[in-house]
C-alpha cells in the first residue's frame, strides 16, 4: 500500500526539529509496511522524496504557498495513493481542492495533522506586532481573509477527511471530523543516555534547544537565574544556561535581555547543532528546558518533541503544560506554572539534586521513553483511529 505524506514545510536550520519529526513519522509509516512519499521545499525547489520522487521548481520571490499548493495539486492528480496524510497549519480552500483531487484519484483514507491547535490566535497576534498604522491595517485585512477562509473551508472538511490529529489543546472533533490528540515521538535508537552526575553540589547547567524562542519561554529561566544570582549564598551552586539554535530575528532581543539581567558570563550561545555535535552538548548539561511559554499562544497542552529527546537521553527536564503521559509526580520532570513568572530556582535546584542522588531515576526515564515515545507505536495509533492501519507487527 502507498502513503503520501504531504507537507509544505521548509527545509531550513530554523525548522530542524520539525524536519526530524516529519522524517521520524515517515520512518514509522515505512516500518508499518507502507511505500511512503513525502514532501518538503528548499530554496526554489519543492521536492517529493521516497517511493515516487519528483522535483519541481518555483519562483521563491513571492507567492510561495500558492505555488506549492498548485504543484501539490498536480502531483496528487497524477499519482495514486491509498492514504493521504497532510500536515497543515490551517484549513484553506486550496487544501480542500487537494483533498477532493485525492478522492477523485481513489485515495481511500485522508488524515489531516494540525501541529499547533488552536492556531488562529497565532495569525491574529501578527496584527499587534505591526509597527505602523498602515502595516497594521494591511496585516489586519490579510488576517481577516485568512480567518474567513479557514472558517468557511472548515465547514466542508468532513466531505473529504476521515480523521484529524491535533497537537495542542484537547478536542474530540474538528469541524465535524473525528479528532484525536497526537503525541510526538522520537527515534529512540538514535539517542544515547547521558552519563549520570552524582555530585549533588556541582554547578547546574540548563539546556535550551529551539528555533523560535518566543513561545519557548526561555526568558523565564533567565529571569529566575538573575534573581537567584543576586541572593546566591556562599557555597550554593552557580547556574548556567546553554542555548542551541535561536531564530536570527529574535536573537538580538534575547542577547540584550541576557546583558540587561547581568548574565553575560552565564549564558553560552552555540548556534544550530544536530547529530553528534548536539548530543556532545547534552553530555555537558544537567537539566533540559522544554517549552515554558505555551500560555503565550493560548495553549494549555503541548507534546514537545524536545522533551521526548531529553527523556530518551535520560536528562531531567522542566516543562509548563499539560502532557497526558507525564504525571505531576514524575521524578525526572519538574512541572512549572504555565504563565510569565520567573522560574523558581530553589525548586529547580532541589529537583536536580534529587535526580543526582538517585541514579535509578535516569534509568526509569530512559525506560519511560522507550515505552511511550517510539514513532512506530504512535503512528499506528493514528492510522488505527483513521481506519487505515495494515495491522503489521
Amino acid at each position: 500500500m502507498k502513503l503520501m505524506y504531504l507537507t509544505f514545510q521548509e527545509d531550513a536550520p530554523l525548522y530542524l526539529g520539525v524536519k526530524n519529526k516529519i522524517e521520524g513519522q515517515v520512518g514509522a509509516f515505512e516500518k508499518l509496511g507502507y511505500q511512503v512519499t513525502y514532501s518538503m521545499w528548499q530554496g526554489s525547489t519543492f521536492q517529493f522524496f521516497g517511493a515516487e520522487p519528483q522535483k519541481s521548481d518555483f519562483d521563491s520571490s513571492g507567492g510561495i504557498m500558492k505555488q506549492l499548493t498548485r504543484i501539490a495539486l498536480e502531483y496528487v492528480q497524477k499519482h495514486s495513493f491509498d492514504v493521504l496524510y497532510l500536515r497543515l497549519d490551517r484549513i484553506s480552500s486550496d487544501m480542500l481542492r487537494i483533498c477532493r483531487a485525492a478522492r477523485e484519484n481513489r485515495v481511500k483514507t485522508i488524515v489531516v495533522e494540525i501541529p499547533n491547535y488552536p492556531y488562529l490566535g497565532d495569525y491574529i497576534r501578527n496584527i499587534q506586532y505591526a509597527k505602523t498604522l498602515k502595516t497594521r491595517v494591511v496585516t489586519a485585512a490579510k488576517v481577516a481573509v485568512t480567518v474567513a477562509d479557514d472558517r468557511l473551508s472548515g465547514r466542508r472538511l468532513k466531505r473529504y477527511v476521515d480523521a484529524v490529529v491535533l497537537y495542542g489543546n484537547r478536542a474530540d472533533s474538528f469541524f465535524g471530523v473525528k479528532a484525536m490528540n497526537g503525541d510526538n515521538g522520537i527515534n529512540i535508537d538514535g539517542i544515547s543516555p547521558v552519563p549520570h552526575c552524582g555530585d549533588v553540589d556541582k554547578d547546574i547547567v540548563f539546556l535550551g534547544v529551539a528555533g523560535t524562542l518566543w513561545w519557548q519561554g526561555y526568558d523565564r529561566v533567565l529571569e529566575g537565574m538573575s534573581e537567584y544570582k543576586k541572593k546566591r549564598p556562599d557555597g550554593a551552586p552557580a547556574l548556567k544556561f546553554v542555548l542551541v539554535g535561536g531564530d536570527a530575528t529574535e536573537m538580538p532581543e534575547f542577547r540584550a535581555l541576557v546583558d540587561r539581567l547581568g548574565l553575560t558570563e552565564d549564558v553560552t550561545f552555540c548556534g544550530f547543532k544536530k547529530g553528534r555535535e548536539l548530543f556532545d552538548i547534552y553530555k555537558t548539561v544537567d537539566v533540559g528546558v522544554s517549552s515554558l511559554g505555551c500560555y503565550r499562544r493560548g495553549l494549555t497542552a503541548c507534546f514537545s518533541l524536545k522533551a521526548r529527546e531529553y527523556c530518551a537521553a535520560a536528562l531531567p527536564f522542566l516543562y509548563a503544560y499539560d502532557d497526558a503521559k507525564i504525571g505531576r509526580d514524575t521524578p525526572f520532570a519538574l512541572r512549572l506554572p504555565n504563565d510569565g513568572t520567573a522560574v523558581d530556582m530553589d525548586a529547580v535546584i532541589k529537583f536536580v539534586r534529587d535526580c543526582r542522588r538517585d541514579p535509578s531515576i535516569a534509568q526509569k526515564e530512559r525506560e519511560f521513553a522507550e515505552k511511550n515515545y517510539d514513532w512506530k507505536t504512535i503512528m499506528k495509533q493514528v492510522l488505527d483511529f483513521a481506519g487505515a492501519s495494515m495491522d503489521i507487527d
